[in-house]
């Protein structure tokens, strides 16, 4: 049996980059009450409104109130990733959206996010999703309806952080905090699968916000976990089970399409955690079919439902 932190574990963390370190030092995270903080997501929200425009560091920087050498620092302390980063990053996620909603061709969505040929925008695409865009529109026209299936209930064991939908900030020090207490962990149901538990807000009527990710597997006793560990009862019932196929960069997509059409569609209603207070919540199955970087990388996801409503009898 092979050792979750030198495979499954690895390929989870993975899924986001490391907080970024300058000079060997680790940058200091800022609370979002600080306005350096709110400067940059407001930058962040402004880029992901324009993403069709040209943008430059000068121009946000200065809309920012701060210089571009300052803002270029700041931008990166908080986001991990600097402005021109995010920007390519975030236009090629959009890229992502067009290709699955709409019939414009490659080409044409290269050039509207300011891509001077179409073979530039091929490679970059490729480099960040490990597929050719028509490969994702294909796959994304034949996207496979989720299983219904009865669960049993199951206590995931881990370590949590605060995030929230826009960017998946914090997951990888989570996964990183888990492979250090992983031989820790008493009676580990599986080591080649792990969880990733997402517990939303209790007002919000789906995926949306901040919430807390919980980076865990399943385990036989919530007892005797060791410090920094938590356990969370995850109900047996009905779930639906979809499966992501491709990067993670673009599993907010498939979230989307989750809670965002099929959800509406479906008549189904979801379920509470009770661990929670009844928030709202759903998980990751990662196993042997993540590859985390290749277009046939494999993951589950688990939304729970109420039970089916009895079928009159005649």
């Amino acid at each position: 049996m092979r050792l979750f932190s030198s495979n499954t574990a690895r390929k989870v963390r993975c899924r986001m980059p490391s907080w970024p370190t300058i000079r060997g030092k680790e940058v200091i995270r800022m609370e979002k009450d600080d306005e350096r903080y709110a400067a940059v997501w407001r930058t962040a929200a402004y880029v992901e409104a324009h993403l069709q425009e040209e943008l430059h560091l000068e121009e946000l920087a200065r809309m920012a109130g701060y210089s571009p050498f300052h803002f270029h620092r700041l931008f990166y302390a908080c986001m991990g990733e600097t402005l021109s980063q995010f920007i390519r990053e975030r236009r090629l996620a959009y890229a992502a959206r067009k290709l699955r909603s709409s019939r414009q061709s490659g080409t044409g969505i290269g050039f509207d996010i300011g891509y001077n040929s179409h073979e530039s925008f091929i490679r970059s695409f490729m480099k960040r999703f490990g597929e050719p865009p028509e490969s994702l529109r294909r796959r994304a026209c034949t996207m496979r309806e989720p299983k219904l299936i009865e669960c049993r209930t199951m206590y995931v064991a881990g370590v949590k952080c605060t995030t929230d939908t826009t960017k998946d900030r914090n997951i990888a020090q989570a996964w990183k905090a888990l492979s250090g207490i992983w031989s820790g962990l008493p009676g580990k149901a599986d080591e080649r699968i792990c969880y990733g538990l997402e517990i939303y807000d209790p007002q919000s009527a789906g995926r949306e916000g901040a919430f807390v990710y919980v980076a865990g597997t399943e385990v036989a006793d919530p007892a005797g976990l060791p410090d920094g560990a938590q356990a969370y009862a995850v109900p047996g019932g009905r779930y639906a089970v979809f499966t992501h196929i491709g990067s993670t960069e673009l599993l907010g997509e498939t979230f989307r399409y989750i809670y965002g059409e099929w959800l509406p569609a479906s008549g189904e209603a979801l379920r509470g955690l009770d661990d929670a207070g009844g928030s709202g919540f759903d998980f990751e199955r990662y196993d042997e079919r993540f590859r985390e970087g290749l277009a046939d990388s494999e993951l589950d996801i688990y939304v729970p439902l109420r039970p089916s409503a009895p079928v009159p009898s005649e």
